[in-house]
């Protein structure tokens, strides 16, 4: 038997039919933004048991709820006839109002929220599981849900109801049932929005990560006039890891935006603790002094990278109408680099940031963004000259033309490829450009060495196959109109 049919937990259903629940449709000239805010722990321990108990219960809803449909799919395997609950939010919600009582006596001291939340996202999880089994999630496969822990498990909550305001003071975050938060920094940001008229909360989040506090605020803010461009123009962007992006603007000017680095720049630093932190006894003061201090480096290093992120992509939005970068396959680039150093270096630029940043901004700045088809050798093709260039080791910096003989920075001949596309997409190797090819080397043998040609095809010569003793040869069929001697 099939097992049950996944839907979309917005969509609510049940036996009087009830109609889907419609999607929030943005008003005229507005658009989407979230505001993030780090709040202190309340001193009051009463609250703060009351912001834990918050994130237990969403954990508690979400591993109820697993285990009734893992165990819905076991009574189907005896019984095909077995009512199963459907899905979805409304469905899982409603039977968990019903036994919430006899299971959790203790549900009244959390929002419902709270519980709402952790059925949610399981319903998201058994979505991306159901559409990755039957091929309709692009990506890596994903599994079916497993329950969570309070070691493992990402302590969060979110609010949709209640009172969810950021008062005058522009300190104090309230939320529902937990009370008045004080925020670390100052909340003008989205204060001033709110109380002119010009954003409305939808929903806020409290959340815990290393060990600290925060609140996000998802809103509609009113999109006010950007300025134009500051230079107009186009702009290819190559993004890397030796330098973060090389801009070549229409003018020919280039720009280098160095790579911060982080992970790189405290690695030395994060060996150390956690050595100390391996050999100190769990509980005692050491050991919660070196956790804190492993933390701070984690989150340095996601700050810094979140910070040239926006900074770069605030840039280009602010500077150039049309901004042109490379659709890339981080999982791909990380497979390909084979040494586990040059894999994490991948991971410490982010550059999975950059696209989905640059997206939002330009399209609230009614810019271009150009994505560059996937298999568009920007590095290897030699911009002007229509060429593949030779690699004298794998991740050069510099490459050499075979035709002219010129040493060419990759960084910078990729951000100029990517400026002119899609014009220079004709000069890959799948457009084969008029350049002719030197001859092939040769190695003392006389076999072909593998030297890649002008148009970008590998001359490398056919594996050698050692014959089978009672397998025949096969004989290949030769060609219309190819003599053969």
């Amino acid at each position: 038997m099939a097992d049950p049919v996944v839907t979309d937990p917005a969509t609510v259903t049940s036996k009087k039919k009830r109609s889907p629940r419609k999607k929030f449709k943005f008003p005229d000239g507005w658009i989407a933004r979230g505001f993030t805010f780090e709040v202190e722990w309340p001193d009051d321990h009463q609250v703060a048991s009351s912001i834990r108990s918050q994130f237990g219960g969403r954990r508690f809803a979400y591993n109820w709820a697993l285990a009734q449909v893992k165990a819905d799919m076991d009574a189907r395997k005896t019984d095909p006839s077995h009512a199963s609950v459907q899905w979805n939010l409304y469905a899982l919600r409603k039977r968990f109002n019903a036994e919430k009582p006899t299971i959790a006596p203790w549900w009244s001291e959390n929002s419902k929220e709270a519980y709402s939340t952790g059925i949610a996202d399981l319903c998201v999880a058994l979505k991306n599981w159901s559409d990755s089994k039957a091929g309709k999630r692009k990506g890596k496969k994903v599994g079916f849900p497993k329950f969570r822990s309070k070691r493992k498990d990402r302590a969060r909550v979110r609010f949709s109801t209640g009172p969810m305001r950021i008062d005058p003071d522009r300190r104090t975050v309230t939320l529902p049932v937990v009370g008045a938060l004080r925020s670390k920094e100052n909340t003008r940001r989205i204060e001033r929005l709110v109380r002119v008229g010009k954003a409305r909360v939808l929903n806020a989040t409290l959340r815990e990560r290393w060990g600290r506090l925060f609140v996000s605020f998802s809103c509609i803010v009113e999109n006010h006039q950007y300025p134009a461009p500051a230079k107009g123009g186009r702009a290819g962007v190559d993004l890397g890891m030796r330098v973060l992006a090389t801009i070549v603007d229409s003018d020919g000017d280039i720009t280098e935006v160095p790579n911060p680095a982080p992970l790189r720049a405290t690695l030395t630093e994060r060996k150390r603790v956690g050595r100390q932190l391996s050999g100190r006894i769990p509980g005692s003061r050491g050991h919660d002094a070196a956790k804190a201090k492993l933390a701070s480096l984690d989150r340095r290093c996601v700050h810094l990278r979140k910070q040239a992120s926006h900074q770069l992509t605030t840039m280009l939005a602010d500077t150039y109408s049309e901004v042109v970068v490379e659709d890339l396959d981080l999982a791909a680039m990380k497979k390909s680099m084979g040494r586990r150093a040059f894999r994490r270096s991948v991971s410490d630029a982010a550059l999975g940031q950059i696209r989905p940043q640059l997206t939002y901004k330009m399209a609230w700045r009614g810019t271009t963004l150009t994505i560059a088809d996937r298999w568009f050798a920007s590095s290897k093709l030699h911009h002007g000259c229509g060429c593949r260039l030779i690699e004298p080791k794998k991740l050069a910096k510099q490459l050499v033309c075979v035709v002219t003989g010129e040493i060419v920075d990759r960084d910078i001949n990729a951000a100029r490829n990517l400026r002119d596309w899609p014009d220079t997409a004709g000069q890959d190797s799948s457009g084969a450009v008029g350049a002719v090819a030197p001859p092939a080397s040769e190695s003392s043998d006389g076999q072909d060495i593998g030297l890649s040609d002008a148009v970008g095809g590998s001359v490398r010569p056919e594996p050698r196959r050692r014959p089978h003793p009672l397998r025949p040869e096969p004989t290949r069929e030769p060609r219309e109109g190819v003599q053969h001697e």
